[in-house]
């Protein structure tokens, strides 16, 4: 698709289909009705190399693109939503130690995270610090030691107790603002750091996140991720190239909901003929085909991006929007297409329709998204006079 598939990203694209679609997807329903979390088929996620795909070989990854990892987060996201978050947010935690480590660090924690034996959560948000990063409430003191004790607390961290280490942005210059963040790395272990249980959702309930309470946790003075203060720009760099994992994830699940609708459509009887020979069906089918294919555009484009180390706010924004919201308006249609039988609990479209909802929330608002472009047409314009 897109002249994106060569016989090497074809062959890696049929294989982890040929596994998601007789593995994953089979036991996923399960997995939602008990809010389970995937830990074995994560590990068999790493035991196909899947962990670290972006991870340079040096590190032990494959030493991939970043359209390779969209590829994948699709094939993951059409099986289980749940499972496919959570494989990003494994990217997430390890894609800020793979930019912003230290070389020390980064020899030390990306050969775990490449294989899967370690992971690496991400915690940014807190109760009133959500899309205004500046405003987070956690923070770190220096000692005369150059030791650093963190206090406060997080939410919505994703696969906090799960992982061995959390990246932690705390204020370490009160009053500054945006740069007076520092980003940390914190063992999972450490004394006074607390875990709430896992956070009840409406979706991706098999991706566990939680409240991270802070208590006085002290780390070294080499659990600083990058330069103090520098926090607020890790963040926002490392969440330019989430937002392209999420419109994968939402061009997944919209990708399985035109395949739940056409197969319905194709078996369901009304008026003695399969209801796809409706029109009024037709246009549901054929609305859902143009928000797949145009979601999965904006996702690939942005990878390409990426991949030439292009700036990729201004296209990962838009890729994130527009496979999010169309993943929504998609799944909608889809649950139209079933009708009544896709309102019940044992319907596939119903538990879509409930996963599709946060990929429109999290890494970033719809609305931030839609700021984040107008500021990036700001500049460009007043750059270069023009933004096309």
């Amino acid at each position: 698709m897109f002249d994106l598939l060569d016989d090497q990203r074809q062959q890696f694209r049929d294989t982890l289909r040929d596994f998601c679609r007789k593995e994953v997807m089979p036991g996923a329903a399960r997995r939602d009705a008990e809010a389970e979390y995937p830990a074995e088929l994560v590990a068999r996620l790493a035991g196909m190399g899947l962990m670290g795909i972006t991870i340079p070989e040096e590190f032990g990854g494959l030493g991939l693109d970043m359209v390779t990892q969209v590829l994948a987060m699709e094939e993951v996201a059409y099986a289980d939503a749940s499972l496919g978050s959570v494989f990003a947010g494994h990217y997430l935690g390890m894609e800020t130690l793979r930019q912003f480590g230290s070389s020390e660090q980064r020899k030390r924690y990306l050969p775990g995270l490449a294989a899967g034996s370690s992971r690496l959560a991400f915690a940014l948000t807190e109760p009133d610090a959500g899309s205004d990063v500046s405003r987070i409430r956690t923070r770190a003191t220096a000692g005369p030691d150059g030791a650093w004790t963190l206090s406060g607390g997080k939410t919505f961290t994703s696969n906090a107790r799960e992982s061995d280490e959390i990246v932690v942005f705390a204020m370490t210059e009160p009053g500054a603002g945006f740069r007076g963040i520092t980003a940390f790395l914190v063992p999972t272990g450490a004394d006074g750091l607390g875990f709430s249980t896992p956070i009840e959702k409406l979706g991706i309930r098999g991706e566990h996140a939680y409240e991270v309470s802070l208590d006085g946790v002290r780390v070294g003075p080499d659990a600083v991720l990058g330069e103090p203060g520098g926090g607020g720009r890790i963040a926002l760099e490392v969440l330019n190239s989430a937002r392209i994992d999420v419109a994968a994830l939402a061009n997944g699940v919209a990708m399985r909901a035109l395949d739940l609708a056409t197969a319905y459509a194709s078996t369901r009887v009304q008026f003695g003929r399969p209801i796809r020979e409706l029109q009024a069906i037709q246009l549901l089918l054929a609305e859902i085909d143009a928000l797949v294919q145009s979601g999965r555009l904006h996702a690939y484009h942005a990878a390409a991006l990426r991949d030439r180390d292009e700036d990729v706010r201004r296209a990962g924004s838009i890729a994130k929007y527009v496979a999010s919201e169309n993943c929504f308006q998609a799944v909608d249609r889809a649950l139209q297409v079933h009708g009544g039988y896709g309102y019940v609990k044992e319907s596939e479209i119903e538990r879509l329709y409930r996963d599709c909802r946060i990929f429109r929330i999290y890494e970033g608002t719809s609305q931030i998204q839609l700021l984040t472009i107008a500021k990036q047409l700001a500049r460009q314009h007043d750059e270069h006079g023009t933004v096309v």
